[in-house]
């Protein structure tokens, strides 16, 4: 019972099913991605706890097979009550409307500039429920267990009205595009952080708009307990690593404070290409 991630580590993984994250007797946290060999492959979670299922960053319209599958492992997919649109990308969020036609009655977490753009997929905006995340990091969602879903925004990373989601009974952090990274070679969890941050650098010196913007960001999020950070793309980060890993994007320069510096990526990119 509980976090099953210290488990998970360096075993043998079925990707093709489900992969149980967090467990407890009223709350289930499990991986119900895309396995694809591909160095941006796109993770989805599901969230389920007293009467709602909550699916996190569904995944592009190539990998709704792939997630609905296992997501059919775990519950009914028309029982999905809650879809969480970090923002608005369409490796993020471009199989919406495919699960709103399994269930109309889905309500979308999602900001609200993220909002006016994730109609464009092809549903009705008028037709769907949804609730806004605020930028003052008010907004929650409570859980059938007493737990509590935290939406706290994420300013220009990548996207102006990004947020992240953090589950205050697994002390999971759902990142989206933020601790991301492109991996030639992916595992579920991360086993060697060190070849990790070079992975992460590849991915934030082009996505993330400035090491003021992470910074803002780092010191919001210190205050929560994570027991782990599972981003959208890439490794998951065990709490072993989350210390490191909110230091390394502390002190990262990315996006604009390039422009007039060479980027450490070309340090790096020859062992990634």
């Amino acid at each position: 019972m509980g976090l099953k991630i210290e488990e998970l580590k360096g075993g043998n993984i079925d990707l093709n099913k489900p992969v149980v994250l967090y467990e407890d007797e009223n709350h289930r946290v499990a991986w119900v991605g895309s396995s694809e060999d591909f160095i941006f492959r796109c993770n989805a979670y599901l969230i389920s706890s007293g009467d709602k299922n909550v699916l996190l960053d569904p995944g592009g319209i190539q990998h709704f097979p792939q997630v609905k599958d296992r997501v059919s492992q775990l519950i009914d997919p028309k029982e999905v009550t809650h879809i969480v649109a970090h923002h608005q990308d369409p490796d993020v969020a471009g199989s919406t409307p495919k699960w709103l036609e399994i269930n109309p009655e889905i309500t979308i977490v999602t900001t609200p500039r993220t909002k006016v753009l994730l109609p464009y997929y092809g549903f009705d905006r008028n037709k769907v429920k949804w609730l806004d995340v605020s930028v003052l990091d008010d907004t929650m969602l409570e859980l059938g267990d007493g737990s509590t879903l935290i939406f706290l925004t994420a300013p220009f990373l990548h996207f102006p009205d990004a947020f992240v989601t953090y589950d205050s009974k697994s002390k999971l952090l759902f990142s989206g595009d933020i601790f991301a990274a492109i991996q030639q070679k992916w595992e579920l969890i991360v086993s060697n952080f060190e070849r990790h941050k070079t992975e992460m650098m590849y991915f934030h010196v082009y996505y993330m708009a400035s090491n003021k913007a992470l910074k803002y960001f780092v010191d919001k999020i210190k205050p929560f307990p994570i027991e782990a950070i599972v981003p959208q793309h890439g490794s998951i980060i065990p709490k072993e690593f989350v210390k490191d890993a909110l230091e390394f994007l502390e002190n990262l320069k990315c996006g604009i404070d390039l422009l007039y510096e060479e980027s450490p990526i070309q340090i790096v990119l020859s062992d990634l290409i």
